[in-house]
């Protein structure tokens, strides 16, 4: 008759359940992958046309934001030295 602990052991060292996490760093790291390049075949790309069309968005957007933070950063500066604090 088994002892509870020898139990345990015993339920530690069978094989684990299909879907677990391996233990060895290399194996998780594989298994990642794996499922990295089968949810990448599932992604539906852009047309280049639509790509290039929202590139340019974001380009524009970002030029936006850069000149209006520029804006309010030379005022502010011209506010600051006016008051004498800067």
């Amino acid at each position: 008759m088994l002892s509870r602990s020898s139990s345990r052991a015993a339920a530690r060292t069978s094989a684990a359940p299909k879907g677990t996490v391996s233990v060895k760093p290399h194996g998780r790291i594989r298994n990642f992958l794996r499922e990295v390049r089968v949810e990448m075949t599932k992604v539906t790309w852009p047309a280049r046309k639509e790509l290039l069309t929202m590139t340019a968005v974001v380009i524009v957007a970002v030029i936006i934001a850069a000149v209006y933070i520029g804006v309010f950063d030379f005022i502010w500066g011209v506010i600051v030295k006016a008051v004498g604090l800067g």
